[in-house]
């Protein structure tokens, strides 16, 4: 009991810790709050200090030191990361030559462009040599995005860019737009081209395996996803498996639980085993990179194996967890508005509290190993799904049953990537072999993420409300609390298992969505377009179709469509017809309009499907069903788009449609910018409508006049959340708030329907 006792003292201090640099990394309002804080606390100290009472004394003292340890260390990171040269050249959107050290070697490409941590160490602003060391987020278009992945993290580089602020709470200084070529200045140190050199070996021993396998083991090993197949990912998204490529306390569980064994099998005891240990940790934050997440992932993975040993007790190892909080967030208070740090804070708790009572539960009718590999990842999710469904909207059903059967793969998949990256620089031929029993024994999580995913029932969309939220985390800590009376019976488990299998095989349903008499949908597909016009019973038009992974077809389906007459593709960007071939598999299509730029990308992957493709020009009308479809504007592009810039042409050759309904009419514009928008101009009164699909997922790009002239009541914006646009625009949802429109973004409610009988209704999926 009394280390029990003892494991929860420290975790008001982490709290606290928590809140004071979650609010002063908010800066303004932060700084006022924190300061506010202490005020009223040494004002409680006065009070209390008269009425006699130590323990509540030294309780507010405590508070009280934690939140001006936060202000004083905090408050200076803040003000040293938005107050130098940079950081003002920046809020002025300067031009500047800066030179900048890789923190990074495989930058993460999302939309067309590569998005790289980096270090920038000097500039040279309007004229003036600065030196700082500061970090920045780079944007490196696609023009220049094969160069830098060429350049290893520690690389030092002299480039040319376009300076823009950062958000408020961000960890960096500026967000750097490359707009030139690289120019390596000098290679990273020989201990860290060595360690480069093993990241390298995991891919290179997979050359045997397929593009999957091949794809998969990076990401399990040093969490290098860049080999991934998109569809892969898509379904690990679905499935709940997307932490296993994540560098994770979980990959450092793994590879030390490899070590000790190996240790004590040789006959290692003692302090050596500790030694052997910190080395471990040592080759995994090196291999892995000395960043923030990685110094996360070390420090909650040595504490999770700490709490699930031989030796723990349910509920021990909480003093270190709330040790590791607080020295984290003093490190790096940016963590601590970082959710990846939550799920990760959440999930160790939830390890240590459950997981090793209920591996000793499982462990009475199943092999130990297999208990282990099903009660850990069960006690993470279980404590971290009230987090995961505000973000996604959605309980993932799927994500427990495909935890629970790749599980016990995980480890053998890992530790033979782990073998395939340290001997590879010794020998290729070993790390070959070593990868390719990796890659097999990675064979059966693929299958597990392909077979669930394609289940219709794997993901169940949630309310992201109070209420809902509430629910969520009730129906939490009563299955926690239930767990051990289940795990214990063979029957019961394999019940209840039967029961998730079943709902599997179940569609979707949410109370409340969509709509009953919905006439226009806005489906969530993350940053891209999927706009559904209601045509008849079962039948729509769909207006582009999203990015690929098909997140457009289960939006379909939720809504009953089973016919699509026509689907229209605005322009020929990934994120508006990255989805075709999925909604041609699974829906009836009558035809495919596009303009005429992207007939042939479109007659490629239709006409094979016997989907004939036509090419939309202005003024064409068509009725179908009880729905009036008119192009209200093309423009065709003349002029050469320059390297490295957003491709405006390509927007701007948009089809712009105008649907009229007996509720109401609608206008879907695409990614049209500024020419595209003037020209539809021209005639403007086609453009007057009820419902707007805002353009370009509301950059600021976008004509004032234009925006006005539709006088939409309701403004419908596709965006992704936390994109690296910065979509949607404040300057444009200020725009159409002072035109009067109600503005709904599927960033902030997942897919948006919207009604007319006998009144306006607007009905949100979260």
């Amino acid at each position: 009991m009394d280390a029990q006792k003892s494991d929860l003292r420290l975790v008001i201090p982490a709290l606290t810790t928590w809140l004071g640099m979650w609010l002063i990394t908010g800066w303004r309002w932060g700084l006022v709050i924190c300061i506010g804080v202490c005020v009223v606390c040494v004002l409680i100290l006065i009070t209390i200090r008269r009425a006699g009472m130590a323990r509540l004394q030294l309780f507010v003292a405590l508070i009280a030191v934690m939140i001006t340890t936060c202000w004083i260390v905090g408050g200076l990171r803040v003000y040293s990361m938005h107050h130098n040269p940079l950081a003002q050249a920046a809020e002025n959107r300067s031009i500047a030559e800066v030179q900048v050290v890789i923190q990074n070697s495989r930058p993460s490409l999302r939309w067309d462009i590569a998005v790289i941590n980096a270090l920038c160490t000097q500039g040279t602003i309007a004229g003036q040599a600065s030196r700082f060391r500061t970090p920045v987020i780079l944007l490196v278009p696609s023009d220049y995005s094969e160069q830098w992945l060429s350049y290893p993290a520690g690389s030092v580089l002299s480039l040319r860019a376009r300076l823009a602020p950062s958000e408020l709470g961000d960890n960096s200084a500026a967000v750097l737009t490359v707009i030139s070529e690289a120019q390596l200045i000098r290679g990273p140190p020989a201990w860290q081209r060595i360690i480069e050199s093993m990241r390298a070996g995991v891919s290179q021993a997979m050359s045997g395996n397929t593009d999957e396998q091949a794809g998969l083991v990076p990401g399990l090993v040093v969490g290098d996803v860049s080999g991934m197949p998109h569809e892969l990912m898509d379904d690990f998204r679905t499935t709940g498996l997307t932490h296993l490529t994540a560098v994770s306390g979980a990959n450092l569980v793994i590879l030390l639980s490899f070590l000790s064994m190996i240790a004590r099998t040789i006959g290692i005891r003692g302090r050596w085993l500790t030694v052997i240990s910190v080395l471990g940790v040592a080759v995994f934050v090196a291999l892995c990179h000395l960043e923030a997440s990685v110094l996360r992932a070390a420090a909650m993975g040595s504490i999770s194996l700490a709490g699930v040993g031989r030796g723990a007790r349910g509920g021990s190892g909480l003093s270190g967890l709330s040790l590791a909080v607080i020295v984290l967030c003093w490190i790096d208070p940016w963590m601590s508005r970082s959710f990846a740090f939550v799920l990760s804070v959440l999930a160790c708790g939830g390890i240590m509290v459950w997981g090793r009572t209920w591996s000793d539960l499982l462990g009475r009718w199943l092999p130990r190993w297999v208990a282990e590999a099903m009660a850990i990842p069960l006690a993470a999710q279980i404590a971290t799904q009230p987090v995961i469904c505000w973000l996604s909207g959605a309980i993932s059903i799927a994500g427990v049953c495909a935890n629970a059967a790749a599980g016990p793969w995980v480890a053998p998949a890992t530790v033979f990537g782990f073998i395939a990256a340290l001997v590879s620089p010794l020998s290729p031929r070993a790390a070959s072999w070593a990868g390719y029993v990796a890659g097999w024994c990675a064979q059966p999580i693929l299958t597990t993420s392909h077979f669930l995913a394609g289940l219709p029932g794997a993901s169940h969309p949630w309310p992201v409300t109070t209420a809902g939220l509430i629910m969520v985390v009730m129906l939490c800590v009563t299955a926690g609390w239930i767990m051990p009376s289940v795990l214990s019976r063979a029957w019961v488990v394999l019940t209840a298992t039967a029961v998730m299998v079943a709902m599997l095989a179940v569609p979707p349903f949410q109370p409340g969505w969509p709509a009953q008499q919905w006439s226009v949908v806005a489906c969530d597909v993350g940053q891209g377009d999927a706009l559904v016009v209601r045509t008849g019973n079962g039948q729509a038009i769909l207006f582009d179709t999203g990015p690929p992974g098909g997140a457009v077809v289960n939006c379909l389906r939720q809504l009953r469509i089973y016919e699509i007459p026509v689907v229209v593709i605005s322009h020929a960007h990934a994120d508006h017809d990255g989805s075709v071939r999925e909604v041609l598999d699974s829906f009836a299509v009558g035809a495919v309009l596009v303009p005429e730029h992207g007939f042939h990308q479109a007659a490629a992957i239709a006409e094979p499907q016997g989907v004939p493709v036509l090419v939309g020009k202005a003024g064409m009308t068509t009725a179908i069903g009880d729905a009036r479809v008119q192009i209200v504007s093309t423009w065709n592009a003349s002029e050469v788009r320059e390297a490295g810039e957003e491709s405006s042409t390509d927007n701007d050759e948009s089809l712009i449609v105008r649907v009229d309904t007996p509720e109401l009419s609608v206008l879907v514009t695409g990614d049209v910018e500024l020419t595209g928008q003037q020209t539809a101009l021209l005639d403007s009164s086609l453009l007057k409508v009820d419902v707007l699909k805002v353009p370009h997922h509301g950059s600021a790009r976008q004509v004032p006049q234009f925006l006005q002239a539709t006088g939409a009541r309701i403004a419908l914006v596709s965006v992704g959340s936390d994109n690296v646009y910065r979509h949607p625009a404040q300057k444009t949802l200020t725009e159409l708030t002072s035109a009067g429109m109600t503005v709904v973004r599927t960033d902030e409610h997942g897919s948006i329907a919207v009604s007319h009988q006998d009144q306006w209704r607007i009905t949100t999926q979260k």
